[in-house]
């Protein structure tokens, strides 16, 4: 009976890491891990809002044109080449922030690549 338990949950495990929907566990005060969609990455930090926003405007400002910087709603749009990017922080409860970083093209299609590597430049500052 426990063997088959275990098969249906590796089973499981094997699905879901093929559905297309990565998952990982990282370190820098993550609570989980990080999800990804069509345009964009994110993620929890046991972080206070306004050190990952600063960080996150910092790099920002280090890797493209910053046209919106507010540190009240939490928002930073920058264009990094042909990319418009968003990238929010917003609180999750009293400890945890969530980061999203979004890029997509002048034609609105989805530049994931542009978004991750705007996120592990603020992931390498939050380390």
């Amino acid at each position: 009976m426990r063997r088959a338990g275990l098969r249906v949950g590796l089973l499981a495990v094997a699905a879901f890491s093929l559905s297309g929907c990565a998952l990982l566990l990282l370190g820098a005060g993550a609570t989980a891990g990080y999800a990804v969609s069509k345009d964009s990455v994110r993620n929890h930090f046991d972080l206070s809002r306004e050190f990952v926003f600063n960080q996150s405007l910092a790099v920002a400002k280090q890797m493209g044109m910053v046209s919106v910087e507010d540190p009240a709603h939490g928002l930073i749009r920058m264009n990094v080449g042909e990319a418009n990017v968003t990238i929010t922080v917003k609180p999750v409860t009293k400890k945890t922030v969530e980061l999203k970083v979004k890029a997509r093209n002048q034609l609105l299609m989805p530049q994931l690549d542009i978004a991750h590597q705007v996120y592990n430049k603020i992931l390498e500052r939050l380390d």
